[in-house]
């Protein structure tokens, strides 16, 4: 390796800008430690999807770069570029150069646009044709191809080991198509979508190491390629999957690290193999895990009573034959006749089965439908992205663990005033590249509609959590009050957790402030958590309370207040505000004045006959006397007497001011922010 020299970040940031103003897009990455010895560090990029997220435009690219000063630019190979690289390297025993000369091509001559690199080699680049990907395969020993998946140091790009050089050509000059004898040899593969096992990666990693790769067992090619697909399909090619890739194949002797990374480059999810090609693997070889012995425990009581099917499937095609979408579920037929939807556990099955995995501890699991609901204005599109993005970040939110995952919101009222929210969410929190703002939904109701592109986009993605805002925008013409209605509702919801998401569905509480979501009692009866939000008038906090809690106690409470942070300036130069929800921690102990049953069936008598925030006095008094909400008494004066009782407690409260012969709801300093909680139809 050349003499060390010091890494400018100056350097790489003028490299990126120099090809971004070409038209060529960049993104960083960085060089960070090998895990096995004596080999030189491996390339990581800093940001995720980085195949679509390269850019040419300049502001993002200083910001990357001031984040990440020592970042080096990187060029995505494939269909953003329609470029190619030969990779030809001449180190840690390669020599690339030779084998190409073997084969009958001079490498210092392969391609007009030659880049050097640091340590001795060459990028040759080519032009990328559909289809070419990352690939050694049939290519000499130090020789592969960087195509789509893959990418390249631009031209400029330095490190303490040297720099890479532009030898010759330009990279906006039409390049050449890759010599056919150099094109790589694709294996073919067998048909068939890998489902990952979900088992933690620390466990599949454990199972791979117990493989003995130091001997004959997997020497062939095939017998290692296996190994290698079946972990790329549990990591979903992720860089934990490639350390542990290199940690195994590192045992074998002949082991090679640029083929290695080249394999791990070329596979695809269509390999047909799984993590159990590994597992299973090592338990023939003695391994054995207790997460692993449960699984197979519950599938070989499941296999007992006849039951291998399960529930699940049956119960999701029900549920897209009341939707009208299309069904990926098996039918009676397929499966070999219909299977029974019950199952029987004894007392001691039930307490080995594993606990469901939390999203947020506490609060909401894996496969939860749950709602938050309160009032217009009370904060529930300010409460919802705050732990959405939480969640993104596996960052704790009002004191609680989450469990990272990918996030989709889904805004189908107000998609603008939720980027502005999220903009003040990043100012506060920083990145959060795992939640998805999603906008285009308008009908998850309909047959026309976009559930089943929703469904689909879930599938592919496995988001953690999917955030519906709000349930009445996104079901027009629903029917609440109906339990077909809030059927359809809980089926789409139920729908959408077949791959594991919780989702939250937005909505407004009943006219009579008892907080419980709008409609159908259907829906509550459905729910697994229903947070309520109430922010009383003339109060900065908003209080959260649990009317129901599948995952813990429903005495657990949270508050937040309501802040604004400026996201920007109008077209006259005046600063744009956007409401956030501020953690609040000492609020979440913080006692708001508790109604009695009776002050709480004024409240709502007192919501349901005025729109305003006043009512007479004699109005409010004939409405609580005439029902029997306040007091079930069969005596007139026994119901007055209870309502005189919650009316003072009322006022004693501060939740209604009586003057002018009428009852007032205190005035609201937070009024002004009406605008950024949704004005009059949400919050």
């Amino acid at each position: 390796m050349s003499q060390a020299k010091p890494i400018t970040n100056k350097e790489n940031l003028q490299a990126a800008l120099d090809l971004a103003r070409k038209g060529i897009p960049v993104f960083p990455f960085r060089l960070v430690p090998n895990p096995l010895p004596g080999i030189d560090p491996r390339k990581k990029p800093c940001i995720k999807d980085w195949q679509n997220r390269a850019t040419t435009d300049e502001a993002q690219i200083r910001r990357w770069f001031g984040k990440w000063p020592d970042a080096m630019p990187g060029i995505p190979m494939g269909p953003r570029t329609r470029l190619l690289t030969l990779d030809i390297d001449q180190k840690n025993g390669k020599d690339g150069f030779a084998g190409l000369r073997a084969i009958g091509f001079d490498p210092e001559a392969l391609s007009p646009t030659m880049v050097a690199t640091p340590s001795g080699g060459r990028h040759a680049i080519f032009r990328w044709d559909e289809g070419m990907g990352n690939s050694a395969v049939g290519l000499p020993v130090g020789v592969d191809v960087r195509g789509e998946g893959g990418y390249i140091a631009a031209p400029g790009a330095t490190h303490a080991g040297g720099s890479y050089r532009l030898l010759s050509g330009s990279l906006v000059d039409d390049p050449l198509a890759l010599p056919e004898a150099l094109k790589p040899r694709r294996k073919a593969k067998e048909p068939g979508q890998g489902e990952p096992t979900g088992l933690p990666f620390h466990v599949m990693r454990e199972a791979l190491m117990a493989l003995p790769n130091d001997g004959d067992e997997y020497a062939s090619r095939d017998a290692w390629l296996k190994i290698g697909m079946a972990l790329h399909c549990e990591t979903d090619g992720d860089e934990d999957g490639r350390e542990a890739w290199h940690g195994w194949s590192g045992q074998w002797p002949g082991y090679e690290p640029g083929a290695t990374d080249a394999a791990w480059d070329s596979f695809k999810p269509d390999g047909g193999v799984t993590g159990w090609t590994i597992v299973t693997d090592a338990e023939r070889h003695g391994w054995k895990n207790a997460t692993v012995a449960e699984l197979h425990r519950q599938f070989d009581l499941e296999r007992k009573l006849a039951l291998f099917t399960g529930p699940d499937e049956a119960e999701l095609a029900e549920i897209e034959a009341l939707l009208g979408v299309a069904s990926d579920a098996p039918t009676a037929d397929q499966a070999g006749g219909a299977a029974s939807r019950l199952t029987f556990l004894t007392p001691a099955e039930c307490d080995t089965l594993p606990a469901r995995p939390y999203v947020i501890k506490g609060l909401l699991a894996q496969g939860d439908v749950a709602a938050i609901v309160g009032a217009p204005g009370a904060g529930k599109s300010l409460l919802a992205p705050r732990l959405g993005y939480a969640v993104a970040q596996g960052a704790e939110v009002f004191g609680r663990r989450t469990r990272q995952g990918g996030v989709f919101y889904v805004a189908v009222e107000d998609g603008h005033g939720m980027r502005g929210r999220l903009s003040a969410l990043r100012q506060d929190h920083g990145e959060a590249d795992a939640f998805h703002l999603v906008s285009g939904v308008s009908d998850l109701l309909s047959k026309k509609g976009e559930l089943a592109e929703l469904r689909a986009a879930v599938k592919a993605c496995r988001p953690a959590l999917v955030i519906i805002d709000t349930l009445a925008v996104a079901f027009p013409g629903l029917e609440e009050n109906t339990a077909e209605g809030m059927g359809q509702v809980v089926a789409a919801a139920r729908s959408l957790t077949k791959w594991g998401a919780a989702v939250i569905l937005i909505h407004h509480d009943t006219k009579a402030g008892d907080r419980l979501p709008r409609g159908h009692s259907l829906l509550n009866g459905a729910l697994d958590v229903s947070i309520a939000l109430t922010r009383e008038r003339g109060e900065d906090t908003v209080a959260c309370e649990l009317s129901k809690n599948r995952n813990g106690p429903t005495a657990l409470s949270i508050a937040f207040s309501i802040g604004t942070r400026n996201v920007g300036v109008d077209e006259d130069g005046d600063p744009i505000t956007a409401a956030i929800a501020e953690d609040d921690l000492h609020a979440t102990t913080k006692a708001l004045p508790k109604l009695t049953r009776g002050e709480e069936a004024v409240m709502g008598h007192f919501r349901e006959l005025t729109a305003d925030s006043s009512l007479p006095e004699a109005e409010l008094r004939k409405a609580c006397i005439d029902g029997r909400r306040v007091s079930q008494s069969d005596v007139p004066d026994n119901r007055r007497r209870t309502m005189e009782i919650a009316l003072k407690g009322l006022v004693a409260k501060g939740k209604l001011h009586f003057s002018g012969g009428a009852y007032h709801l205190p005035d609201d300093p937070m009024e002004r922010f009406s605008d950024a909680l949704g004005g009059d139809d949400e919050g």
